[in-house]
């Protein structure tokens, strides 16, 4: 269980709109048929905007169910062509190029110009030799050398706009009813972000009627975070709304 602590006695002061006291951002990864299907309809319902990274091994057959989502006001992002998870040792100029520009430029071909925001699949960032910084720092700059302003993460804590404003190819979230349908993680996560004045990120998968799979939400546990959200005194946005507003140079705002 996430605890605010000592250090969470004062809470950080960020420009957080409507005096909310934190943000957060939903992120459904895949690109799959359940997120329109359950997702879209109950963030709709509750007026909460969220931001979808598509595979296009997933969703370039649906492309008309996407574009209702877009016209909707949610942010697509990028989550590559065929979401590897294990990268290779090399060629990773090759790799980058392959996987997530051309995703990018198929994207923006199908949509308009979408965000340019990558969600590392699987959350790895060990792009290419040597150790876990060289090879973040060298998938970033990669990133950055094609027009993204950001790419977010599988991991970590709810973070400060300092934090994102820094690390903008390393921003932190949490998949809270990855391993377990529970209510509880993603809770102590929002009241973590709340205690500190802080930016949370959300991550969801398959959702559905029931638990078809690891990794899966149900729909109610899925609509009571969406609940527990809006009794809380949190700003929900996308991620790049958020990135923007807290200045991270070319982000959408």
């Amino acid at each position: 269980m996430l605890s605010a602590g000592p250090a969470a006695r004062t809470a950080e002061v960020a420009p957080w709109p409507g005096g909310a006291r934190a943000a957060v951002s939903l992120s459904y990864d895949d690109g799959l048929t359940s997120h329109y299907q359950y997702a879209v309809p109950a963030l709709d319902a509750r007026g909460l905007k969220a931001s979808f990274f598509l595979t296009l091994d997933n969703m370039q057959d649906r492309v008309t169910e996407w574009r209702a989502v877009a016209a909707a006001g949610h942010e697509l992002g990028n989550h590559t062509t065929h979401h590897y998870c294990g990268l290779p040792a090399a060629h990773a100029e090759t790799f980058v190029r392959r996987e997530v520009v051309d995703a990018q430029t198929r994207l923006d071909s199908l949509f308009g110009r979408t965000a340019r925001i990558l969600a590392y699949p699987c959350g790895v960032t060990d792009l290419g030799p040597g150790p876990p910084n060289d090879q973040l720092h060298r998938y970033a700059a990669l990133l950055r050398a094609a027009g993204f302003v950001a790419a977010r993460t599988s991991d970590g804590p709810p973070m400060s706009p300092g934090y994102a404003r820094a690390h903008p190819f390393d921003l932190n979230a949490t998949a809270p009813t990855y391993e377990t349908d529970s209510l509880s993680e993603a809770l102590d996560y929002l009241d973590l972000a709340v205690a500190r004045g802080r930016w949370a990120n959300l991550v969801f998968h398959g959702l559905g009627p029931t638990r078809a799979a690891s990794g899966d939400t149900t729909n109610a546990t899925h609509e009571a975070i969406l609940d527990a959200i809006r009794t809380r005194p949190i700003w929900c946005a996308p991620i790049g709304e958020v990135l923007g507003h807290i200045g991270v140079a070319g982000a959408v705002s």
